[in-house]
Formats: structure tokens, C-alpha cells, sequence
């Protein structure tokens, strides 16, 4: 056997018998890698970037939504979670301050993140 060919054969070997490689996760129209481990300002800033920023400013600033500074003087974590988990369920369910927001945005629908965890949405701890 040739030298060419036995390294093929071993790094065949090697490439069938890795690790699956995790399958990427899509929001907004954009590739990311959701850590499992999230909740402190750098994997916030990371999730941010990668899931809330095409549509958000960390500032008051408007960009397709709302900004998100100072949220949580705005809304309670509980309200927070469920609107990120669902928004058009929160907006089906007569919350006032949900119907405003839809309306006063043209009724764009936010993408649902039923996968993150309260402690993933501690990109909270980013923003403000």
C-alpha cells in the first residue's frame, strides 16, 4: 500500500468515526451557535449579536423594533420571557402594553425564541 493511499485510509478512519458536529441553530435570518451555558455578559453580548441585533440597538434607539435599553424598568423578567418564548401568543392575549407595541411597530411579528432559557435571555444583563 502506498504511502498516499494509507493516509487516505486513516484519515477516513478518523473523519467517520468523529464527533457529530452540533447542528447550527437559525434566527433571524442569521447562523449561530447557541451555547449552553449563557448568562453572563459576554455570551449575552454574543447572543445578542447574533439573534436580536438585526432587528434591536441596545440603546432607546428604534431600529426595526423597539431599543432595549433600560427594559427591565419597562417590563418584569416573567413578561420579558414569555414575549421572547412567543410574542404573538402575549399579543393574542390582550396584553395592553403587547397590542401597543405591535401597532405602534406596523404590526411586525418578532421571530419566537421557544428555545431559550430564562437564563439565555439574561442578555439582559448585557443591554442594561
Amino acid at each position: 500500500m502506498s504511502v498516499l493511499t494509507f493516509g487516505i485510509v486513516v484519515y477516513s478512519y478518523f473523519e467517520i468515526n468523529a464527533s457529530p458536529k452540533p447542528e447550527p441553530q437559525f434566527f433571524c435570518g442569521t447562523e449561530s451557535q447557541i451555547d449552553k451555558n449563557l448568562g453572563n455578559n459576554v455570551n449575552g453580548e454574543k447572543l445578542f449579536r447574533n439573534n436580536c441585533a438585526a432587528c434591536h440597538n441596545t440603546s432607546d434607539e428604534t431600529l426595526i423594533g423597539p431599543g432595549l435599553k433600560n427594559i427591565t424598568e419597562r417590563r418584569p423578567l416573567d413578561w420579558i420571557v414569555k414575549w421572547v418564548h412567543n410574542p404573538q401568543k402575549v399579543i393574542k392575549s390582550g396584553d395592553k402594553y403587547a397590542t401597543e407595541l405591535f401597532d405602534k411597530y406596523n404590526q411586525a411579528q418578532m421571530v419566537a425564541y421557544p428555545n431559550l432559557t430564562e437564563e439565555d435571555i439574561d442578555i439582559l444583563k448585557y443591554i442594561n
